[in-house]
């Protein structure tokens, strides 16, 4: 069974580069990648709306 993964990255992140989503996406199998723009590492503290929002969403699906 595959199961489904939440992908989330800060674009300016200086402690992990952004690259290492962009990798992971690639390897693993049914997983979404969002990618927020004008946010460090702190995705979940920076974009907490969104970011609820976001996993909301994801948790909700089937």
């Amino acid at each position: 069974m595959k199961y489904k993964t939440l992908l989330v990255h800060g674009r300016e992140d200086k402690v992990v580069p952004v690259e290492n989503s962009y990798r992971l996406i690639n390897l693993l199998e049914n997983s979404d990648l969002h990618i927020f723009g004008k946010c460090g590492h702190w995705v979940q503290i920076e974009k907490s709306l969104e970011f609820s929002a976001l996993v909301n969403d994801f948790v909700k699906e089937d």
